[in-house]
């Protein structure tokens, strides 16, 4: 039972490890805890403010926007500049946007427009932190910890996530919104603090050219300044390496469907409130369900540094949240709304440690910067054409018929790119390790049978 139970259970051998790698996680999961508040009082605030799905769908559009933005100019200077330099400036702009917040939370009659604001500014600077974040990681862990490291970052996400929105739609009641933003900036304070003590993250120096060197010897303001001059060559080397890529581009294009259909948090406010006739207290819990399914998730996730047919494994668990979100637009009791959106994390967090693996280990450190603004700006332009898309469709179909009907095509589109994507379908990667030692010992006695 115990061998079975360490063979299953999340590695944690990069926190252990990794100094380095371990400040991320940490400061990351403070991050979180504030992000997670963040996430159910602002579209509970603009949905009692306005009463309009519509209305929270398009600050998410503004907020996928400027975070579009952000990830693509984020992937050009992490290929540059010290990711850590990065990290740092952009979390503590981000700050600006969510002190914003609280003071219009406290005003006797709040602007809708102080939300837009908001938006893009922790978009823009949310898209730049996270890019850097990610393409950061690589450098910390060894090439074999890479599906543990992403595992231990999903599970970050989840740890920060499986309360704090729960949490956030209990206070949003109690306390109103104007108390969880000053939440949300203690989190990001501290996480800062934690991220400070992070080494310099400089990135890989191969093939790079003369401009290449002085960009980084340069000011952040005047790097940015010659990284715009550099930024369309350096943006088509990144996206004609995706596209070139039949395994990273379908991999891309999987994340985007994901996205733009089954993403239905816009949705959640008014689904509480007209399909299941409930408040505040159960969006939280809904917006909470998807971190605690892929909390349970990523500590059991052990075996998928093990797993050979990463392709097959990866479209089959995309197929299944999809089906997870056709089923909560279905449901009429909390209870299995709630189960429904478990489902649906688990699915996701499985999912984005195989993409994550598979991202990392094809993708030259030199380009890590730009393709991880890539993936992260599918992600955004999905959900920015996804919240408006389920939110008209809701005119039409009523909350619970959009959700429905986003999940379903989620998966008739996922089933296409599987049925096109034969390489992808036969992608399978070599374990690293002890087990790999077991595998080779073990065909080598066959061989000699």
């Amino acid at each position: 039972m115990i061998t079975w139970l360490r063979r299953h259970s999340i590695d944690l051998g990069p926190l252990r490890s990794s100094r380095s790698f371990s400040l991320i996680f940490w400061g990351r999961l403070v991050s979180i805890a504030g992000i997670g508040v963040l996430s159910t009082a602002i579209p509970l605030q603009v949905y009692a403010l306005t009463g309009s799905s519509i209305q929270v769908a398009l600050v998410a559009t503004v907020m996928g926007i400027a975070g579009f933005v952000g990830a693509l100019s984020g992937g050009l200077l992490a290929d540059r500049l010290d990711r850590r330099k990065l990290i740092l400036v952009a979390r503590s702009a981000a700050i600006a946007g969510f002190a914003l917040l609280a003071v219009n939370a406290f005003l006797p009659d709040p602007w809708l427009a102080a939300f837009h604001v908001a938006a893009a500014v922790d978009g823009l600077a949310g898209g730049i932190s996270a890019t850097a974040l990610s393409a950061a990681v690589p450098r910390t862990v060894e090439e074999s910890q890479l599906p543990a490291a992403s595992a231990l970052m999903a599970i970050s996400m989840d740890l920060g996530m499986v309360l704090t929105p729960a949490l956030g739609g209990l206070l949003y009641a109690v306390i109103g919104p104007g108390w969880l933003y000053i939440w949300v900036i203690a989190a990001s304070l501290a996480s800062v603090a934690l991220l400070y003590r992070l080494p310099e993250l400089e990135p890989g120096a191969e093939e790079q050219n003369e401009i290449d060197q002085q960009i980084r010897r340069a000011s952040l303001l005047g790097a940015f300044t010659q990284t715009c001059t550099q930024a369309w060559g350096d943006t088509r080397e990144g996206l004609g390496f995706v596209t070139r890529d039949r395994i990273i581009g379908p991999i891309m294009l999987l994340g985007f469907i994901q996205l733009l259909c089954a993403s239905p948090y816009v949705l959640i406010p008014e689904f509480a409130e007209r399909q299941l006739g409930l408040g505040p207290e159960a969006a939280g819990l809904l917006y909470s369900a998807p971190a605690a399914g892929a909390l349970l998730a990523s500590l059991s996730s052990g075996w998928t540094s093990r797993v050979r047919p990463v392709g097959r494994i990866l479209l089959l668990v995309l197929c299944a949240s999809s089906l997870g979100v056709l089923a909560l637009g279905l449901s009429n009791s909390l209870w299995v709304a709630l189960v429904a959106m478990a489902l649906t994390g688990v699915g996701d967090v499985l999912a984005e440690i195989f993409r994550y693996t598979i991202i990392a280990r094809r993708t030259p450190d030199r380009l890590l910067g730009r393709v991880s603004a890539v993936w992260s700006a599918q992600g955004t332009v999905g959900d920015t054409l996804g919240g408006p898309l389920l939110s008209l469709l809701a005119k039409v179909l009523g909350p619970g018929g959009a959700i429905a009907a986003g999940g379903a095509m989620a998966l008739v589109f996922s089933v296409a790119v599987a049925v096109s994507g034969k390489e992808l379908r036969a992608l399978q990667i070599q374990p690293e390790g002890p087990e790999a030692i077991d595998d080779s010992i073990q065909a080598a006695a066959g061989d000699n049978a």
